[in-house]
């Protein structure tokens, strides 16, 4: 279980998010970022959501980036050297490495697994595989229409545009 406190944020020199009241993150459970684009959903990602995930030493972190460009060449790298050696050509390479990945490691040391996705046009695979194999998972996924069955929506204001509130539903 992961918990952020309701306040203000800056995440940038020139923007802040307000975070109107406590968020926990719970296992089992999936997050969906809604929002206008520019409201804050991939700064909320990248400058809270994963450095407190970070933070945990007894989860696994897996996030799919929005634009995938150097995850790629990346995750190629380790993959060409790591046994069993992998060739990975695309995107969907990637993604099917990156989960096997964590299914091999789970299955090694089963522990909470958090998944984050920032527009992920693979977001019904990985939910699909995170749901057949993972029996304790967290998908937070941020994207422009609600595709998976969110357990909260945490909707992103824009109140200025340098300014936007969260608001998390109380359930």
């Amino acid at each position: 279980m992961i918990r952020l406190e309701s306040g203000t944020y800056p995440v940038w020199d020139d923007f802040s998010l307000e975070l109107t009241s406590d968020l926990t993150f719970s296992s089992v459970a999936l997050y969906y970022l809604h929002g206008a684009n520019g409201s804050g959903k991939s700064s909320f990602i990248e400058r809270l959501l994963i450095p407190s995930l970070r933070n945990q030493k007894d989860i696994f972190l897996l996030y799919f980036e929005q634009q995938m460009h150097f995850q790629i060449q990346a995750v190629k790298a380790y993959a060409s050297i790591m046994p069993p050696r992998k060739e990975i050509h695309n995107e969907m390479d990637t993604v099917d490495y990156l989960l096997n990945n964590l299914l091999f490691n789970y299955s090694q040391e089963p522990r909470p697994c958090f998944i984050v996705m920032d527009e992920s046009p693979y977001e019904l695979k990985i939910y699909e595989f995170i749901k057949q194999y993972i029996p304790d998972y967290c998908l937070i996924y941020s994207a422009h229409s609600e595709l998976l069955p969110a357990t909260k929506t945490l909707e992103f204001i824009p109140v200025s545009p340098s300014f936007s509130k969260i608001y998390v539903p109380f359930n």
